[in-house]
């Protein structure tokens, strides 16, 4: 361990280091992703969440209709509106995991800023 390592871990009390342990287990993921309809930019996060189930509704619909097709035009139609709405449908997963990452990564950054200055 570096001697940063050292210094922040001496700064983190008991308490801190047990919020952070439960944070990282499965269920402070879903309970994060329910916490970002609260919180700030939470319109967005729910315009995200219509958007997938929306992208993936038209892409079950597009999957049925390919295979329900009665020409060769109307397969490849429905085939690559399938792609397109798949790839959407993971591009606002995406997008809406890195916001989670950053609202998490941000309240870390703030927490040592906090017992920095308590420290000095």
């Amino acid at each position: 361990m570096t001697d940063i390592d050292t210094r922040l871990k001496t700064l983190l009390s008991e308490d801190e280091t047990a919020a952070i342990d439960k944070s990282l287990d499965e269920t402070g993921f879903y309970a994060e992703i329910f916490n970002s309809f609260r919180g700030p930019g939470r319109a967005m996060h729910i315009m995200t969440w219509a958007g997938i189930i929306v992208f993936g509704t038209l892409l079950i619909i597009c999957v049925v209709k390919f295979f329900g097709a009665e020409t060769t035009r109307d397969q490849i139609f429905f085939a690559g509106a399938a792609v397109l709405l798949n790839s959407s449908q993971i591009a606002l997963k995406l997008w809406f995991n890195m916001r989670l990452n950053r609202i998490a990564i941000l309240r870390e950054i703030k927490g040592l800023r906090l017992a920095v200055a308590q420290q000095g």
